[in-house]
């Protein structure tokens, strides 16, 4: 493990943890202590499994708090210049106050829903979604669903070339060059409004239009690498992120059902 890549841990987790055991103390930086609580949300990214084998490597633990002591000696410097006074700060503690309550309000309100056992069995009812089967495809991206119906038309007749309509009319910049051309990929790298369609159709198949937060494709599937599903272990963060994503999502629709909004 890097001793950079745990820094950036440190940085950007916004996961809580209990307070409810006395910390251990790890290091101290001019006084100021490094405890085990520290340790556990530099860790707090990682699988169980993961944790409890990085903890149990002495030379990894030596690294992690090794990066502790590097940001504390960072955040003690950076007090010393008065930069918790600055708007960059200020601007940057609004946006975490904001990403941590509502990260704290799913853990309150959803966390129960979040088990163990529920993650596996979403995994069990999404086992689909999950798998090393890889698609081939080209796109052609419109950004009115009218622009995307047509050119569906024109790129089912069997005489049009489609990377031809792609270089001409798709909307996405790297058309020009690419041709439309996405190459093979796996259900996990592209929005699941565009996996779903694409991975459902066969080789060949043209499908369309499907609206992303992009604008409207339209795809054709052009080759197909038949894999195998992967086990529950091997896609841990995913299907727990993918539930988490779910249970979120329906709360939300929930709360928007009660609330006064209005768009300028």
């Amino acid at each position: 493990m890097r001793s950079s890549i745990v820094l950036a841990l440190l940085i950007f987790s916004v996961s809580g943890t209990s307070a409810a055991l006395a910390a251990k103390d790890l290091a101290t930086v001019n006084g100021k202590s490094i405890t085990d609580r520290d340790m556990d949300q530099a860790l707090s990214g990682f699988t169980q499994a993961q944790r409890n084998e990085i903890l149990k490597d002495p030379e990894a633990r030596k690294q992690i708090v090794d990066s502790l002591i590097d940001q504390e000696l960072m955040v003690q410097a950076a007090a010393k210049k008065g930069l918790e006074n600055s708007p960059e700060y200020k601007t940057a503690l609004e946006g975490f106050r904001k990403q941590f309550l509502s990260g704290l309000l799913v853990d309150k309100e959803l966390g129960s829903q979040m088990s163990e056992s529920a993650a596996r069995e979403y995994y069990k009812n999404n086992r689909a979604d999950y798998t090393t089967t890889q698609v081939r495809a080209q796109h052609i991206l419109t950004f009115t669903k009218e622009e995307a119906q047509e050119l569906l038309k024109k790129a089912q007749n069997p005489n049009m070339d489609f990377q031809e309509l792609a270089e001409k009319f798709s909307r996405d910049p790297s058309a020009k060059n690419n041709r439309g051309e996405l190459g093979f990929f796996g259900k996990e790298y592209m929005v699941p409004e565009f996996t779903n369609p694409a991975f459902a159709a066969k080789k060949d198949d043209i499908v369309g239009p499907v609206k992303t937060a992009y604008g409207w494709h339209i795809i054709k599937v052009v080759d197909r690498k038949i894999g195998g599903f992967l086990e529950y272990e091997e896609v841990e963060l995913r299907v727990k992120s993918a539930l988490r994503q779910q249970l979120v999502t329906r709360y939300l629709d929930q709360t928007r059902k009660s609330a006064k909004i209005t768009r300028n």
